[in-house]
């Protein structure tokens, strides 16, 4: 696997390269040229849209590993070509998060001459609830990508033109059907809207947070979600190495 994963960075290193230096210019136009407030939205909208470049490029990294010829030819099992991008996408996100973070902090700190631990009031979290928090996003992020995989796979698996149409319909029933039976089993899910709270004040930001709730039905459902990605994931081995057409 770390073959194909040095690989899958060679050849797209030039455009990782690409990216990073664009991302840096706009932060710098907008750091020394623009207001806070549009400097800041222009800055927040910049790191959004390379972490969706990011994800796109992990999905046409998947496409290339089980449809191209030559990376067949790489002495890798079929659990490498799912496992290789996932890793990729992981590595390249971390760097933009990390690289988000510093960026972040020299900017209050620097252009907006503010104390970020007075700036943000953050009674309710400690490191239990910003590691809870971070891993179920990641899983969040994971799953989908696992669901997006495999209706790659499925839509690979038919040699006429209508493959990528079966492909699509394949995530949404998929993500339909899951969605359905989680409500169905596990009676109320986690919702987004009780993990943060923000008020804006005149002295500032107040966010709080009540964290991840990892009880009850949260444990039950993540290990349901865990079982049905591992399923997917043998899916999709089989039908790479059987199905696809190369």
């Amino acid at each position: 696997m770390m073959t194909l994963l040095k690989y899958d960075f060679r050849r797209n290193w030039n455009t990782l390269l690409a990216g990073l230096v664009i991302l840096m210019i706009i932060q710098l136009v907008q750091t020394i040229l623009m207001s806070p407030v549009t400097g800041s939205l222009l800055g927040i909208m910049a790191y959004i849209g390379a972490g969706v470049a990011i994800f796109v490029k992990v999905i046409r990294t998947y496409t290339a590993n089980i449809r191209s010829y030559n990376r067949r030819l790489i002495p890798v099992t079929g659990l490498s070509h799912v496992l290789s991008p996932i890793i990729f996408g992981f590595l390249c996100g971390l760097g933009l998060l990390l690289l988000g973070l510093i960026h972040g902090y020299l900017y209050i700190t620097m252009k907006l001459g503010m104390n970020l631990s007075t700036y943000l009031d953050i009674p309710n979290i400690n490191i239990a609830n910003i590691i809870s928090t971070l891993l179920f996003t990641g899983w969040i992020v994971l799953f989908m990508t696992i669901i997006i995989f495999f209706s790659i796979s499925v839509a690979g698996t038919f040699r006429w033109k209508t493959g990528p149409w079966i492909g699509i319909a394949t995530f949404f029933i998929v993500t339909y059907l899951l969605s359905w039976l989680e409500n169905m089993i596990f009676a109320g899910k986690f919702s987004p809207s009780d993990l943060f709270q923000f008020t804006e004040e005149s002295t500032g930001i107040s966010f709080t947070s009540s964290g991840v709730i990892w009880t009850d039905g949260r444990w039950v459902s993540t290990a349901f979600e865990i079982a049905i990605a591992v399923l997917l994931m043998w899916a999709m081995v089989y039908m790479n190495n059987k199905k696809v057409e190369v």
